[in-house]
């Protein structure tokens, strides 16, 4: 009987225990309008909230320099675009706006004030499209590697094209696939790339990827008009960044460019990229405290 009872009793201790996990476990989840799940990361403390989304076939781990960097000083948020990483994707439109709106949605959830939004590839169109929707909040967007040159205009078969070459690195990876993305730590990186791609569902990934070129096409200029915060860039060199041409719709715009590495700019040169960034953020704060 004594034993017994205090096997009960442990079994109501870790009955307590997992309760108290449970109740008090962050939640760390949004939904979005659409009733998809959207999951976010949320470590440090102060302002500006930085909000760091990935861009296509990625997921929020490709900031874990920036997050143990960037938390020491500032709140710091990392979001799972919906049909990515940990978010849903039981979603039937798969937009540069709807993505837009699931940020938009994070922001709100937190109740985010003064965020500098940092976008990586179609990560870029996506902060861009939440800017829109919150301008009240922002303080100043960073386009991580995209929109070099926004008056370019995709022509239909350069879009298929794209697609099959987008689709097969990702659905079939190797190394040699990898090389436009990375130039350093090639082989660490591409098994990066591997726990991002394999056994995972790739439900939308090619609707958001014509999306990103229809949206690039279409929306893309009329967009950034209405972006009423500050825009920086920070871009590799693989190709040049028409800043003039962005000029003509942001006359604010910067870009910083560094030298010698891939699309991943963030991974090949990490110090590098969070140096810019900083002096971005700054650059922000200063220009906000002169409105």
């Amino acid at each position: 009987m004594k034993r017994k009872n205090l096997f009960l009793g442990y079994c109501v201790i870790a009955l307590i225990l997992f309760s108290y996990g449970c109740t008090n476990k962050p939640g760390n989840v949004a939904i979005s309008s659409d009733g998809v799940k959207i999951s976010f990361d949320k470590q440090g403390e102060g302002e500006p909230t930085l909000v760091f989304v990935h861009g296509w076939s990625n997921n929020r781990s490709i900031w874990n320099a920036q997050v143990s960097h960037f938390s020491k000083t500032y709140k710091v948020i990392t979001v799972d675009l919906p049909g990515f990483g940990e978010s849903g994707n039981n979603r039937q439109t798969w937009t540069m706006a709807s993505f837009g709106e699931d940020v938009a949605t994070v922001i709100n959830k937190l109740d985010l004030d003064q965020v500098v939004l940092v976008g990586f590839s179609m990560g870029a169109p996506v902060v861009i499209e939440t800017a829109k929707r919150v301008p009240d909040h922002i303080t100043g967007l960073v386009l991580v590697d995209e929109l070099h040159n926004v008056e370019m205009q995709y022509s239909p078969e350069v879009i298929s094209y794209m697609d099959s070459v987008f689709m097969d690195a990702v659905t079939a990876p190797t190394i040699e696939k990898m090389k436009p993305f990375v130039k350093r730590n090639i082989e660490a990186s591409f098994e990066r790339i591997l726990s991002m791609l394999n056994g995972v569902p790739k439900e939308g990934w090619r609707e958001s990827l014509n999306d990103m070129f229809r949206w690039e096409n279409e929306d893309c200029i009329e967009s950034l008009k209405k972006t009423q915060a500050p825009i920086i860039s920070i871009n590799s060199d693989q190709e040049p960044t028409n800043v003039e041409a962005f000029r003509k719709y942001v006359p604010s715009f910067k870009v910083k460019i560094i030298p010698d590495v891939g699309h991943l700019v963030m991974w090949d040169a990490p110090e590098e990229f969070n140096r810019l960034l900083e002096e971005s953020i700054q650059e922000f704060i200063n220009e906000s405290k002169l409105e």
